[in-house]
């Protein structure tokens, strides 16, 4: 991804976590601020991908009528909180 064309955006972040950034830069652990968040970025989505997959992976072993009396447990619950039924995923 590195080879694609960047976006440029503008962010907020606190001091500190600049500070941070900054001194990654400074002891050459980072050849740049931004790309301090990049790769922050990358990885916390790359660890939401893996989260999710082993996610699915559960689900897919997940012993289906344990599921839907799960479920309907659930759903009493939030009907007894004048809350919508959840969906299934």
């Amino acid at each position: 991804m590195s080879g694609d064309r960047k976006a440029r955006i503008t962010i907020t972040v606190d001091p500190e976590v600049v500070e941070y950034a900054e001194h990654l830069v400074e002891t050459g652990k980072a050849t740049s601020v931004a790309a301090v968040f990049n790769d922050a970025i990358a990885a916390k989505r790359l660890a939401d991908q893996r989260a999710l997959a082993l996610l699915r992976e559960r689900a897919r072993e997940a012993d289906p009528a344990r599921v839907a009396r799960m479920m309907a447990h659930v759903n009493r619950q939030l009907a007894d909180h004048g809350l919508p039924k959840a969906s299934g995923e």
